[in-house]
């Protein structure tokens, strides 16, 4: 059996500190025998293609990873985006890619001044999708993530830790009916 297969889109460009944090959750994810994508949706101009790209995928998913770099304290227009372009039935058979889903959700920043900017994303998740965000969040600065590597050991671990415990709700879900059978609200 193998094991979940978490997306990860990045609301930013290819290559950032945003990416970098994400794929370390995904190296965590892996040692506990998760498959991962990951899908960069733009800067400035959102990249359609990529994007498109990302949702077919995530009709498969398992679980998800959201990263996004902080603007205005805030997580991107490009995530927001995405996140609004995604199929979603609102009344009757609610239907989502994201609906019972763990999520993870990744931030970055040049201070630890903006780590709050998540919780925008983290309240969304399970209100407006049915998702389930995993516990806390991560948040990295600048200054723990250089040349392509997480620097800081403490963060590393957190990735780590984030990207594990993505698998094992991803499994819980996936084995019980009950955790899956969730809808919105509204």
């Amino acid at each position: 059996m193998s094991g979940p297969l978490i997306v990860a889109v990045v609301g930013s460009a290819e290559g950032g500190t945003t990416q970098t944090l994400v794929r370390q959750v995904l190296d965590g994810a892996r040692a506990h025998g998760a498959t991962a994508d990951v899908f960069c949706v733009g800067r400035g101009a959102y990249l359609a293609e990529v994007a498109a790209a990302a949702r077919e995928r995530a009709a498969a998913a398992d679980a998800f990873v959201l990263g996004t770099p902080m603007y205005r304290s805030s997580f991107t227009g490009v995530l927001k985006q995405f996140l609004d372009e995604l199929p979603r039935v609102p009344h009757g058979d609610f239907d989502s890619v994201l609906l019972g889903k763990p999520v993870a959700v990744v931030g970055t920043g040049g201070s630890d001044h903006h780590y709050l900017g998540i919780d925008a994303l983290l309240g969304i998740l399970p209100r407006f999708f049915a998702a389930y965000a995993v516990p806390p969040g991560l948040y990295g600065r600048a200054d723990q993530i250089r040349d392509g590597a997480v620097v800081d050991p403490a963060l590393r671990a957190a990735a780590d830790s984030l990207g594990a415990a993505t698998v094992a709700l991803a499994s819980s879900v996936g084995a019980d009916l009950r955790l899956s059978a969730v809808r919105p609200q509204f």
